[in-house]
């Protein structure tokens, strides 16, 4: 038998090689399983926010309404985010960190819509600090998280970037 210069003999290169393939096809189809089940989440939740927004819209408080519109919205947008992540890793087989920071950033956005709204509401109470300190905590996370994402689009050593986004 043939053995390389490492050691490997044909027979245990094929196997080597076979095994790469089969987890590479069970990656590929987890990763597209996972695509297929944010998309249908994705799209029975818009369905059923705008369903909500439209049928409750004269109930209630015309803002409050909005809220929950913009609320399921940026629910919506989270997702589209991951899907597109995942498309990302599919296509290019590298997995990268800014999609992952942009979903922590809308999310953070996401909370502070939902604790504007809620803390005036709360003005004068014990509550209100506290609210006050997780609209702090959150702006600055959006910050550091837009600073990572600077950092990564604008640094020599920075991760691979796919194909399709630009450069």
């Amino acid at each position: 038998m043939a053995e390389s210069a490492t050691g490997d003999t044909q027979k245990e290169r094929r196997i080597r090689g076979a095994t790469e393939k089969l987890f590479g096809f069970l990656e590929d189809f987890f990763y597209v399983a996972i695509a297929i089940s944010l998309g249908i989440a994705g799209l029975i939740l818009f369905g059923y926010v705008i369903y909500d927004f439209t049928t409750h819209i004269t109930e209630g408080e015309l803002p409050q309404q909005i809220l929950a519109l913009l609320d399921g919205i940026l629910l919506v947008f989270i997702i589209t985010e991951l899907i597109h992540t995942i498309r990302a890793v599919i296509d290019e087989k590298v997995l990268i960190s800014e999609p992952f920071l942009v979903v922590g950033i809308v999310a953070a956005i996401r909370r502070l819509v939902v604790v504007g709204a809620e803390s005036k509401d709360l003005l004068g109470t014990p509550e209100f600090s506290d609210a006050m300190l997780e609209i702090g905590l959150l702006t600055t996370s959006v910050l550091v998280l837009g600073l990572t994402i600077f950092l990564l689009r604008h640094t020599e050593h920075s991760e691979p970037r796919p194909s399709h986004e630009p450069r």
